[in-house]
């Protein structure tokens, strides 16, 4: 059995996900990524908004792979 909370705002993220091509998405996630982990190693231990910029991408990132990898176990889209 699966629980999901159906307000109005998961439900306008879950339609924007689903819209969204799940490649584009993966490669925003990445560029969004990338250059706050070079930032965030420069100086590790202080912490900066690159570490919340950092854990809102991996986020997204994380979003955008489950949604890859549920189309190729379904086979959606395929011929």
């Amino acid at each position: 059995m699966r629980l999901e909370l159906n307000n109005h705002t998961n439900m306008q993220f879950k339609t924007l996900f689903i819209k969204i091509n799940p490649w584009i998405g993966l490669l925003a996630a990445l560029c969004i990524i990338v250059p706050s982990l070079y930032d965030i190693l420069d100086d590790p231990f202080h912490l900066t908004s690159d570490h919340l910029i950092l854990a809102v991408g991996l986020f997204f990132m994380i979003l955008f792979l489950k949604q890859i990898f549920d189309r190729i176990i379904n086979l959606e889209g395929m011929e």
